[in-house]
Order: C-alpha cells, then sequence, then structure tokens
C-alpha cells in the first residue's frame, strides 16, 4: 500500500458460481446504479453498471442479475459487442451511484445537484441453480407412497358408495311414503 488508500495486489471478489447481486436498501424513490469493477477497469477504463429503484419509504430489495450489468467506458455506454461479459471471478470494487440526469428531471445549471437519500442495510451474491434439487426416492419409498395413494382412493370410492346407497335408501324412503 502506498498510503493512497488503495491497496496494490489485493485479492478480489472472486463470484463465478454466481448468478448476481442482492441489495436491501432505503431510499427515496430514486433511480440508483450498482457499479462494479473488475480487472478490466484498470486496464481500459471498463465497469459495468446496473440501476434499480428504491422506494420513499421503508426497504427495497434488488435483484442485480451479472447478466444485466451493462459495460461503460469513461461514463458512456459500450456499444453490443464492444466489451466483454463482466468477469465475475476477479471483481475489484463495488459502488453505489447516483446520476440526476437519469431521474428524469432536468437539472437547471451544472454544478446543481438533485437531493437524494440512500442507505444501504446489505449486499449479498446469489446463486440460481441451472437444474432443480432432486431428492431421490428408492423404489421401496415410491412403492409405499404409491400403496399410501392407493389406499386412500379405496376410502373415497367407499366414501362415495355408502353415500350414494343412503341418499338411494332416503329416496326409498321418501317414495315409501308417499304411496302411504
Amino acid at each position: 500500500d502506498d498510503g493512497d488508500g488503495e491497496g496494490e495486489g489485493e485479492a478480489g471478489l472472486e463470484l463465478g458460481e454466481y448468478s448476481g447481486l442482492l441489495l436491501k436498501a432505503s431510499g427515496d424513490g430514486q433511480v440508483y446504479t450498482m457499479v462494479v469493477r473488475t480487472s478490466a477497469y484498470e486496464l481500459d477504463g471498463l465497469e459495468y453498471r446496473h440501476d434499480f429503484r428504491t422506494r420513499a419509504k421503508g426497504f427495497t430489495t434488488a435483484r442485480l442479475p451479472f447478466a444485466g450489468f451493462a459495460p461503460y467506458r469513461d461514463g458512456k455506454p459500450v456499444q453490443a459487442g464492444g466489451a466483454p461479459e463482466l468477469d465475475r471471478r476477479s471483481i475489484s470494487g463495488l459502488a453505489l451511484g447516483f446520476y440526476p440526469q437519469r431521474q428524469g428531471v432536468r437539472v437547471a445549471k451544472e454544478g446543481v445537484g438533485l437531493p437524494f437519500y440512500l442507505s444501504l442495510a446489505r449486499v449479498k451474491a446469489y446463486r440460481e441453480r441451472d437444474e432443480p434439487e432432486v431428492v431421490y426416492l428408492s423404489a421401496g419409498a415410491a412403492a409405499a407412497d404409491l400403496a399410501a395413494d392407493d389406499a386412500a382412493a379405496a376410502v373415497q370410492q367407499k366414501d362415495a358408495a355408502t353415500a350414494l346407497a343412503m341418499e338411494e335408501q332416503a329416496a326409498g324412503g321418501a317414495t315409501a311414503l308417499a304411496m302411504e
């Protein structure tokens, strides 16, 4: 470290097995930007951004998939195909940005900002599975489950037959009473 607050040779975040970031934040209803920098930033100023909106009151949870992060160079969007995909294995920094020009409000003059409020509760990395988790049942367990299902169906059929017999008996009784 040379005293500038930035460590040299620091290990970055290795999030290769993760699908994205999950933020929990309280804000003012405006749009904020999560900025991710990788080793590509050191080489050519390339960073990746993903916008999220907060709620005016209470906390918001924003799910930001890595696939949704757009590349930017020198503050400008990079055209499709003009930058590599975000390398989740070499994340060197995370930041939050607020850009008044993205709020749909015209800023009167240069240097005059728009008030904002953002409080970050947490940032987590999340995973999405390509395949659902599967629980293996042995053939014996599956057979026992089928037998239980068959038994339940038989009880339902017996109950239906009993109800039908009772209806017929009641109808017959009514007919008998009417004949007398």
